[in-house]
């Protein structure tokens, strides 16, 4: 029996049969390597790490679970899971059961950790001549799977597939080409409110084009997705865009070897950019394969969180029996408190001198640093220190190294998994954490990770 798509499914939401079998190699910045989960004309792709599993979906078939064919004569695709450790495959290779897995296409799929409930694409009507594709919902207890609900903004007309969801499981993000796109296939979020998905809106012209946008992937404030939009390195590039108080930003191309001139799409981020799986066709056989990347570049082994505020408790007991006085301290940083005892909080590294005036109230006369002294403000191991300056719609970031006892070579910043190497750098007020690594040419065993978190 052949079943067929509508053509429009097929040219939008096609799962790119191509792909190919290479082992690993090395390219700027990165170590690739593909995982061993298919056999030579066997596709697979979309991966998704939950609780040390491995979801991927993939035209695999065995004589146990035969399925009908596409009208090219290819196999439809199934999900399936396998325990993995980066790129070690650690378990035998499952399929999802039947009710999750359908006669045609099923995957990519997305999590939500905190329901415990599998969002992925399937066909919405197997039955008809013509099918589309929507989303379906299950959810996963005691390693069981119920039966699967379909997503309230599912359409016979048109496709609704490729979900991704935010961390907190409130922000949904899909692929269609619901009637009122601007191109092939666009991007559209929905919000969890009162326990509802609100209805779906358009990310807008700012992600998408007249081209397709497909394969979302949401990371922290960030947004991955796939386009075969002009100016891209290949067939299929993946993009990264930030989320900011104003929308999300203009979609930045990933460079080589994330992209290549192949079809490149589906990420998944175990640690921002420096390491995931992503899907590609890139070789020589042109069938799709995951590949596990991690970033080659110097690390620390422990990031240290540095108080990003230095407070101290001030009391003066040589003169605590004088009456009718005021104590004045000056901090040395421009800053003056009233009071015995006073709190005061440091912004900055350095060292301050700290006097005491006592002012007699009677006479109205200052007896000038009754108290002096200077307060040393390090980190520990005269670590570097983040200084965080804060504005309406963003944070600008800069390091202090004025504590610091040796002179460091190199630096760059990661922040939410993002490599930035200019000395300040300005973000968006949806960062959460950022990260400075630093080190010496020749003490590359002594390399230093300080961090910060924003958000609270």
């Amino acid at each position: 029996m052949l079943k067929k798509f509508k053509h429009i499914t097929q040219e939008i939401f096609s799962f790119f049969f191509l792909t190919v079998l290479v082992t690993s190699f090395i390219a700027q910045d990165y170590s690739i390597e593909s995982l061993n989960l298919s056999k030579l004309k066997e596709s697979v792709h979309s991966p998704h790490l939950i609780d040390g599993q491995l979801y991927f979906s993939s035209d695999v078939k065995t004589k146990a679970y035969k399925s009908f064919k596409n009208q090219d004569g290819l196999n439809f695709h199934d999900l399936y899971r396998v325990k993995i450790d980066r790129a070690q495959i650690k378990g035998k290779i499952q399929r999802l059961p039947d009710g999750v897995n359908t006669i045609l296409s099923d995957g990519p799929i997305t999590f939500d950790q905190k329901e415990s409930k599998l969002y992925y694409t399937s066909t919405q009507n197997s039955q008809e001549k013509f099918s589309t594709i929507g989303i379906f919902i299950s959810k996963l207890k005691n390693d069981t799977f119920s039966k699967p609900k379909g997503f309230i903004y599912n359409n016979t007309s048109y496709n609704v597939a490729h979900p991704c969801l935010s961390e907190d499981g409130n922000l949904l993000i899909f692929a269609s080409d619901m009637p009122g796109g601007v191109g092939k296939s666009d991007l559209y979020s929905c919000k969890l409110k009162n326990g509802k998905w609100t209805t779906p809106k358009s990310l807008g012209d700012s992600i998408n084009t007249i081209f397709k946008e497909n394969f979302p992937y949401l990371y922290k404030n960030q947004l991955y997705f796939s386009s075969d939009r002009e100016g891209g390195i290949g067939k299929l590039d993946i993009y990264r865009s930030f989320l900011t108080t104003n929308g999300w930003t203009t979609p930045k191309l990933l460079s080589s070897p994330i992209n290549t001139e192949a079809n490149d799409f589906s990420i998944f981020l175990i640690n921002g950019i420096q390491e995931g799986y992503l899907s590609s066709d890139r070789g020589e056989l042109s069938k799709d394969k995951i590949l596990y990347f991690k970033t080659t570049i110097t690390e620390p082994l422990d990031y240290v969180e540095v108080d990003p505020i230095f407070c101290y408790d001030f009391k003066d007991e040589k003169f605590s029996d004088l009456k009718d006085v005021t104590y004045e301290w000056e901090f040395g940083d421009g800053q003056k408190e009233i009071g015995n005892p006073v709190n005061h909080c440091f912004d900055r590294l350095g060292s301050y001198s700290v006097s005491l005036n006592i002012i007699d109230n009677y006479i109205d006369y200052t007896y000038k640093n009754l108290y002096t002294d200077t307060l040393v403000i390090s980190t520990q191991n005269n670590l570097p220190y983040i200084v965080c300056e804060s504005f309406n719609d963003r944070y600008d970031f800069s390091i202090d190294l004025n504590s610091c006892n040796v002179i460091y070579d190199h630096f760059y910043w990661l922040v939410d998994g993002v490599i930035h190497k200019d000395e300040k750098i300005s973000l968006p007020k949806t960062t959460e954490e950022v990260k400075y690594v630093t080190w010496q040419n020749d003490k590359l065993d002594q390399i230093v990770g300080v961090k910060r978190r924003v958000i609270q």
